[in-house]
């Protein structure tokens, strides 16, 4: 039994509220690609070298790096400025073109490096970032049915060609390629059926372009300095490190897959209380930290207890190397529930000139801290550099978050956010990022435009 204001009926009515609108169909996306990349990353730790999963992790971390940059610069403008049916064709060659740049300098870099992930990811980028592109929008302001539909074909091709090559049928260079070529051939099918522009154009004014800039310097600084110390990392202390925190990681996929969710739901939730006085949006946020730590702990304390045999059927020989990570990791996904709240915060309160400060700086300790902790004492150094980037991201996130709600109310502006939530960039993964989008408030495209540069917001996971 239950009383009304107990804890479990404010749990009930907070889980409620989180469930409505597009959020069931944003879940159901990101748990088909979280699934998917599970699936591969799993493949490749338990057939290949820690070198090879190494090698891996790298050529992965480009395309989350490339596809969270081309949702930021191509499908956040077109959101802002007007999402009409040109944009949206229009954005399709812009996603292309982001793709075409990028691909080419991965691809150069996997020639002159001999790896064959490199060189499969920098052909397909081009697709797979107009795969994003449709996909993101069908969540946000089409039909998620649509994206489902994209990610279960993915998905399929996926399990199919990971069940051969567990079975020793396939090395995983081929099943990477299978799964990289067949997300790039979906995307460019999506975009013709849908009309979108499937060649490289650019086409955006000075004002779009400026405000295309605006966002990917946002995401760069912000979520995409983790996968940055990633590359660091395979440059500096070499493939075998990367492979064994890329095999510590795996083993969490469910928590990923969690923490996925929970992130393209916290903008929304948040949003309901930013009419409220301070210490009431206060508590709203501690009782969704509250929810979202509570549900994910068991899980990623569990995993440091897992039995041998278990890792190794999951990661094969690669579990030894991994298993004295994986307490270091799992603190840090608690942590990184922590500063996700915080910084969903900073979005609602559309702080995003202080957000953006706070995420330059956090970017900056980041990638130096996690090269010398592994220069020091190699892997292991490495994640305990990654949680403590993470505890002070979780700090400085709330000590602002709080700072803010205590200064008096102004009254809020409609203004169009970037993307934010389950598979259009209000969530992100190790491994897949997974968002949604919305569009607030009238006004032309230059008017948009111009208060998102004023305003402008930050990508949903602050990359710690």
């Amino acid at each position: 039994m239950t009383w009304a204001g107990s804890p479990a009926t404010r749990g009930q009515r907070l889980f409620r509220r989180l469930v409505r609108g597009r959020a069931p169909g944003a879940l159901a996306v990101t748990a088909l690609s979280s699934g998917g990349n599970l699936l591969l990353a799993v493949t490749v730790a338990r057939t290949e070298s820690i070198a090879g999963v190494g090698r891996f992790a790298l050529a992965f971390s480009f395309y989350v790096v490339v596809s969270g940059l081309a949702r930021a610069v191509v499908t956040d403008t077109v959101l802002a400025i007007r999402a009409d049916s040109v944009v949206l064709r229009d954005g399709g060659g812009r996603a292309v073109a982001v793709g075409a740049g990028a691909g080419l300098a991965v691809l150069m870099t996997g020639v002159l490096t001999g790896s064959p992930y490199l060189m499969t990811v920098g052909l397909a980028l081009p697709g797979l970032v107009l795969y994003d592109y449709t996909k993101a929008l069908a969540i946000g302001i089409g039909s998620p049915r649509r994206a489902a539909v994209q990610e279960t074909v993915w998905g399929l091709v996926t399990a199919a060609v990971a069940l051969l090559g567990l079975a020793g049928l396939l090395p995983a260079p081929l099943v990477f390629s299978v799964w990289a070529g067949t997300g790039a051939l979906l995307g460019h099918l999506t975009a013709r059926r849908r009309g979108y522009r499937g060649r490289p154009r650019w086409g955006l004014d000075r004002a779009g372009s400026r405000l295309a800039v605006t966002f990917g310097v946002q995401y760069v600084v912000t979520t995409g300095s983790a996968q940055l110390a990633v590359t660091a990392l395979a440059f500096t202390a070499g493939s075998a490190v990367v492979g064994a925190i890329s095999a510590g990681r795996t083993v969490f996929g469910p928590v990923n897959l969690l923490l996925g969710a929970a992130t393209s739901l916290m903008i929304p939730y948040l949003g309901r209380y930013r009419d409220e006085p301070g210490p009431v949006r206060l508590r709203a946020a501690v009782r969704l930290t509250a929810l979202v730590t509570g549900v994910a702990a068991p899980v990623a304390l569990a995993v440091p207890a897992l039995p041998d045999r278990w890792g190794t059927t999951a990661l094969g020989a690669n579990w030894v190397a991994a298993r004295p990570l994986l307490l270091a990791l799992a603190v840090e996904y608690l942590l990184v529930v922590v500063a996700t709240v915080g910084f969903a915060g900073h979005r609602v309160e559309q702080a995003g000139g202080r957000a953006l400060r706070i995420g330059a700086v956090l970017g900056t300790v980041r990638i130096p801290s996690i090269v010398v902790g592994a220069g020091l004492f190699g892997a292991g150094g490495a994640v305990v550099a990654m949680a403590a980037v993470a505890l002070c991201s979780a700090l400085t996130w709330w000590r602002s978050y709080s700072l803010i709600l205590r200064r008096p109310r102004v009254a809020h502006r409609q203004v169009a956010q970037p993307a934010v939530g389950g598979e259009v960039e209000a969530a992100s993964a190790q491994g897949a990022g997974e968002r949604t989008v919305q569009v607030v408030g009238g006004g032309t495209g230059r008017e948009l435009g111009k208060r998102h540069e004023e305003r402008a917001g930050l990508h949903a996971r602050p990359g710690t």
